[in-house]
């Protein structure tokens, strides 16, 4: 009976190392998108940007993401952005040209 105690605690904590870490790595990712965001629009505004990000999905296989932001500001609108999570790069607008070759139409 033990024979098979060891193998299956085993998997149980390897499973639940891998989705803790995806878990963990999916905020972070989070984190990351809005503090580009806040950093692109920084040169227009010298107050604190706080963003928050709705409407997001996965595009490319996994490697960017597209979706909206909204700035905390009432008088503040937001948009729609795309990322790389290759470049990490941030492309603010849906009229853009990589927003429209990465997010198109959905």
């Amino acid at each position: 009976m033990h024979n098979l105690i060891i193998p299956l605690a085993t998997c149980v904590i390897a499973f639940a190392a891998i989705f803790g870490y995806q878990a963990f790595s999916d905020s972070q990712l989070d984190e990351r998108i809005e503090q580009a965001i806040a950093a692109s629009l920084a040169s227009e505004r010298r107050d604190p940007i706080k963003v928050e990000l709705t409407a997001m999905h996965e595009v490319n296989k996994g490697y960017g993401v597209c979706g909206e932001y909204a700035l905390a500001s009432p008088t503040d609108s937001g948009g729609a952005f795309f990322y790389s999570k290759v470049s990490e790069r941030v492309t603010l607008g849906a009229d853009s040209e990589r927003y429209r070759a990465n997010c198109g139409e959905r």
